[in-house]
């Protein structure tokens, strides 16, 4: 029988699959068409060569290359209706990881040195990840531009980001929707990066289905030029994501996903993004943690998700957990302290008091 806390926990969740779900797959079929129309433009025989003013015939970076849909609305943990949609820009040949041999920097993040292709490089061996970036941004915005009218699109702008093309569409209905654009190589295998954690290392699920992208030869990690900060050979450095892991997971572990969003649900009316806290970090240590959070109730596993967040700033940071010595959150002691300090308060809420939070603070009801 469903404790009554965990019942009020479903209820909150119930009001936003009625309240927020609907406008979210509005907006994901018209993300759908864009993308369909993005896919078009990559084998148009395009680019953009060195010291060129305009686009002339060759081949393109972006030829061959796959989309794959990542973020909040595929991993069934949007919680309001503003929320970001990510598509992955797969690419192809020589840009694949077979070509590379992984080394890890000094500074923590990547780089990928030429074992064989021929692409760009830094004159050292390794890929000139920047120039790469730059020039997929160029043609990405190149493609954009091309697409003629889409069904259910009044207009999109776009500027460059630190990771992505960040595009602005604005719908017929009048609805704005935010979608990142970002390039990435794809690796196929798990264990053939340095301070990868051991699969075996994973929870069961995860490890089962990383063995099935194997066989299939399908994309498990990836690598892009995102890297926050200045270093030494920034221009070869790259970060590391497996975001796509982390939604195939939630996917098929509905009831830890649901603990994901109700910390996500009460973190929007606590205002938490303020301390710095991102969707992908709840996710990342509720992976860790799942072997824990899945013998619990709904209401438990929250407040059980809570307390391992908590736990996890005692260091100042966020273990990345797939990568060893990986810190993926960074802010200000004071700020974690006092982010620290909110979570325990919350830890110490009913469920009824969050119900009444909820209502008071978010738009749902």
């Amino acid at each position: 029988m469903t404790d009554p806390n965990s019942r009020i926990a479903r209820d909150l969740l119930a009001r936003v699959d009625r309240n927020i779900v609907p406008e979210v797959k509005r907006n994901d079929e018209i993300v759908r068409n864009f993308a369909e129309a993005l896919q078009r433009q990559f084998n148009t025989c395009n680019t953009l060569l060195e010291g060129a003013e305009a686009l002339v015939p060759g081949k393109t970076l972006l030829q061959g290359a796959t989309l794959m849909h990542g973020g909040s609305a595929y991993e069934g943990l949007c919680v309001t209706k503003k929320i970001d949609f990510d598509i992955l820009i797969v690419l192809n040949k020589p840009y694949i990881f077979t070509n590379f041999e992984v080394v890890r920097d000094s500074s923590n993040f990547f780089c990928l040195k030429w074992k064989r292709g021929n692409g760009l490089s830094d004159g050292a061996g390794y890929l000139h990840a920047a120039e790469l970036q730059s020039k997929l941004f160029d043609e990405l915005i190149a493609c954009i531009n091309r697409i003629g009218s889409v069904t259910g699109i009044r207009k999109v702008d776009y500027k460059k980001g630190l990771a992505a093309i960040n595009l602005y569409i604005t719908t017929d209905r009048g609805t704005n929707i935010s979608v990142d654009l970002a390039p990435q190589i794809a690796a196929r295998k798990w264990g053939e990066c340095p301070d990868l954690t051991s699969l075996y290392s994973l929870p069961g699920t995860l490890q089962d289905h990383v063995r099935n992208l194997e066989c299939n030869g399908s994309p498990i990690y990836f690598f892009s030029s995102a890297v926050p900060g200045r270093h030494a050979n920034q221009h070869r450095l790259c970060n590391i994501s497996f975001s796509m892991l982390e939604k195939e997971f939630l996917r098929s572990n509905t009831d830890v996903r649901d603990m994901v969003r109700l910390v996500k649900l009460v973190g929007e009316a606590c205002e938490w993004k303020k301390y710095g806290l991102k969707s992908f970090l709840i996710k990342r240590v509720a992976v860790k943690y799942c072997s824990d959070l899945q013998t619990k109730t709904l209401w438990d596993g929250f407040r059980a998700l809570l307390a391992h967040i908590w736990k996890e700033l005692e260091t100042n940071t966020i273990d990345g957990f797939f990568v060893k010595d990986q810190p993926v959150y960074q802010q200000k002691p004071h700020k974690v302290a006092e982010f620290r300090a909110a979570l325990a308060e919350a830890l110490g809420w009913s469920a009824e008091d969050v119900r009444r939070k909820l209502e008071r603070e978010l738009s749902l009801y």
